[in-house]
Order: C-alpha cells, then sequence, then structure tokens
C-alpha cells in the first residue's frame, strides 16, 4: 500500500508561515481604495504577488473571464452588471482587487499566475488595458459632495466617477 505523503513534503508554505510571522488584519481585510491609492498591504498592491497568492476559484474565473470579455468588446455571454451578493469574507473586495488589477494590467497581467487560464476561458489572447475608476460609496456624501476650489464639486456617484 502506498503511504500518503505528508503535507509539508508536496506544498511549500508562504514565508509568513515558516518564519511563524503572525498576520494583521490589514492582510485579510482588504479595501479596493486602499489598493487604488497604494495603502493596502503589498499582497494586495503589486498585482504579480496579487495574483501568485490567489487561488483563482471557478466563480472567480468566470467573473474574471466575463469582465476581460466585457473589457475586450465581447458582449455575447457576458454581462455589463454583475450582483456581487456573499457572506462577509466571501470573496467580494478581493475579486474587484483581481479585476482592477486585470483592468490596469493590460499586456503585463498575461505574465501574472493563472491569468492564463482567465484569458482561455475568455476566448481572447491578452488583457485589453481599461480607464479605471475606484468609487467607494462609504466615502462619499451626496449632501456635501465632494471637490471644491480648483475642482468641479461632485454630488452624485457618477459625478465622481466622471472626474
Amino acid at each position: 500500500m502506498t503511504k500518503l505523503k505528508l503535507w509539508y513534503e508536496v506544498v511549500t508554505p508562504r514565508e509568513d508561515l515558516r518564519e511563524n510571522r503572525p498576520l494583521d488584519a490589514s492582510e485579510f481585510a482588504i479595501h479596493l481604495d486602499h489598493v487604488y491609492f497604494g495603502r493596502a498591504h503589498r499582497d494586495y498592491v503589486e498585482p504579480d504577488r496579487f495574483f501568485e497568492r490567489t487561488y483563482l476559484t471557478e466563480s472567480l474565473l468566470d467573473l474574471s473571464s466575463q469582465v476581460v470579455r466585457r473589457m475586450s468588446g465581447i458582449q455575447v455571454e457576458t454581462s455589463a452588471v454583475f450582483n456581487m451578493a456573499t457572506q462577509f469574507g466571501g470573496g467580494k473586495s478581493h475579486s474587484l482587487a483581481a479585476l482592477y488589477h486585470l483592468a490596469r494590467g493590460g499586456e503585463k497581467a498575461k505574465a501574472w499566475k493563472g491569468v492564463n487560464r482567465i484569458l482561455a476561458k475568455a476566448g481572447v489572447a491578452t488583457v485589453p488595458e481599461v480607464a479605471v475608476a475606484v468609487f467607494m460609496g462609504k466615502e462619499f456624501d451626496s449632501l456635501t459632495g465632494r471637490g471644491g476650489g480648483d475642482e468641479p464639486v461632485r454630488r452624485t456617484p457618477w459625478g465622481e466617477i466622471a472626474w
């Protein structure tokens, strides 16, 4: 009878586990605006590192491939709007970070782990680089708006995204 190998003989744990380094909450709780402004943990800010540490579940693979198809101008077998409803910790913000990096990455994204699977499922050769806007509804007050001075005052999500 063949004996199963021990788990640590099959995989190499991440460096934080090998070094017995505790993780802080910033390494679990991701805020897309922190990724955008470069204030998140480097595992989320650096796209190659993000994809190296991201397991592409079937749901994330499907979502990513549909969005890449849509960014490529393909409207068949993809949605224009996605309703992402999961429990706390269900991966909504992680999925948004993946889409953010894909949209900003363009041709460079092909070198990131797993993106070849996204492209294959999407049926496209490359990720097109597109303009990206990040809007955090919790950070926006439609009564006072945002801006002023040299900027127009924006009181709607659409005005903020356009700006």
